[in-house]
């Protein structure tokens, strides 16, 4: 794979792991990341799981993988300088 190109993530013992950027755009004035910018996070991560499995988005019967319901538990910020794993 290319340098400059992203990063697709890698599966790891059953779980898929896609190193995020954080971006100041995504914070708020104080450094921390906004509550809703984790959906978009979730869904590069979900688009990627899939390319690494296999299923690319643009797959005609992609549509097999929509999301219908999200429920989160915020449980503390990350700030840009933090790493996270988040699950």
């Amino acid at each position: 794979m290319s340098e400059d190109l992203p990063s697709i993530g890698r599966i790891e013992n059953g779980e898929h792991l896609l190193p995020v950027r954080v971006y100041y755009e995504d914070t708020d004035f104080t450094g921390v990341v906004y509550h809703a910018t984790y959906l978009r996070f979730f869904e590069r991560g979900r688009s990627e799981m899939l390319r690494v499995m296999g299923t690319p988005p643009d797959r005609d019967d992609h549509g097999a993988f929509a999301v219908t319901r999200v429920v989160i538990d915020y449980k503390g910020a990350s700030g840009g300088k933090a790493r996270k794993r988040w699950e």
